[in-house]
């Protein structure tokens, strides 16, 4: 594994320095590149342009519990790191990686006490795969530890970074003094310092059964005819597998079927019922239609009959009021 930014003791010693005086102790720093906006869509240059900065994860220790931090620092024109913004590390709700980067070292931490979730949040830009997961394991190893929790991890398959953490877990020599002045040098696995990560992710029996099943199949080039060959059976037993539960289900098929071809009969029953009414209807509303004009025309000979009768009488000088 290259040399990481987390292992510069200086860079270490520079947080502590911007954070003297909150008693607090860093776990881990390392160099990274901040963005804002989303990948593949257009933005302010401002907004787009990548900054440096340092992410820093510190830890307070209580009586009763301990909290933990994630501390962002800047450089100032002077070249000196300064603290810019902080987060607790308890309300670290989701770790998401960028999947529009194909290179998988950008991230983005989502914090669910955040006012303003219109703001898409900053996104995060390792230098590697291996920085990238070595910030993520101390960030899941400490809210598994100090906080009894776990954020939802998205974008990152946790049995690959299991078996990273495996096999980059490096040594650390420690030298301790005897009394007779002697050096005494031993190595301790890094693992055996903080937390075993492949214990949280994925457990001994898990990856037992994992290996015993990836052996029941051939993956060598040389026996990829016989690969082939075992898939081709494998395929002829689903479909005679497949055919004969059909073959059972028949009864089952025959009675829905019938089932269905009933409800269509009533179907069509229902269809020329309502043929039947329409039509009636229909001759209902002629029939109401011409009994409406017969009472119009027998209305208005009425009227014309009563104005003639008046006009009549009128006429030979005897007028007579409508009854």
């Amino acid at each position: 594994m290259a040399k990481s930014s987390a292992d510069d003791a200086e860079l270490r010693r520079a947080c502590e320095t911007a954070i003297e005086g909150t008693k607090q102790k860093i776990v881990i720093s390392i160099r990274v590149v901040k963005t804002l906006g989303t990948w593949g869509k257009a933005a302010m240059l401002g907004r787009q342009m990548a900054k440096p900065r340092v992410l820093a994860i510190s830890t307070k220790a209580k009586t009763q519990r301990t909290k933990a931090f994630l501390r962002v620092l800047k450089y100032s024109n002077g070249g000196v790191l300064e603290p810019a913004k902080i987060y607790k590390l308890k309300h670290l709700s989701k770790v998401e990686v960028v999947s529009n980067d194909p290179s998988g070292c950008t991230f983005t931490l989502g914090f669910d006490n955040l006012r303003n979730h219109s703001v898409a949040p900053p996104q995060w830009t390792m230098r590697n795969i291996d920085d990238r997961n070595r910030l993520l394991l101390s960030i899941l190893n400490i809210c598994k530890d100090a906080l009894g929790r776990l954020p939802k991890v998205v974008g990152v398959d946790v049995v690959e970074m299991a078996l990273w953490a495996k096999e980059n877990t490096p040594a650390v020599s420690t030298q301790n003094n005897r009394a007779d002045g002697a050096t005494v040098e031993y190595h301790v696995n890094e693992a055996e310092l903080k937390v075993n990560v492949e214990k949280e992710l994925v457990s001994q029996a898990e990856e037992e059964d994992m290996e015993a099943l990836l052996g029941n199949y051939i993956t060598g080039i040389s026996q990829a005819e016989a690969f082939s060959e075992r898939l081709k059976r494998e395929l002829q037993a689903l479909e005679a597998a497949n055919v004969h539960a059909i073959l059972e289900s028949e009864p089952l098929i025959d009675e829905v079927l019938q089932g269905l071809e009933a409800a269509s009969n009533c179907v069509e029953d229902l269809d020329e019922w309502l043929g039947m009414f329409n039509v009636k209807l229909r001759h209902m509303r002629e029939d109401i239609e011409s009994v409406r004009a017969s009472t119009l025309q027998v209305g208005a000979q009425c009227a014309y009959s009563q104005f003639s009768l008046w006009f009549y009488s009128s006429a030979c000088g005897n007028p007579c009021s409508f009854i």
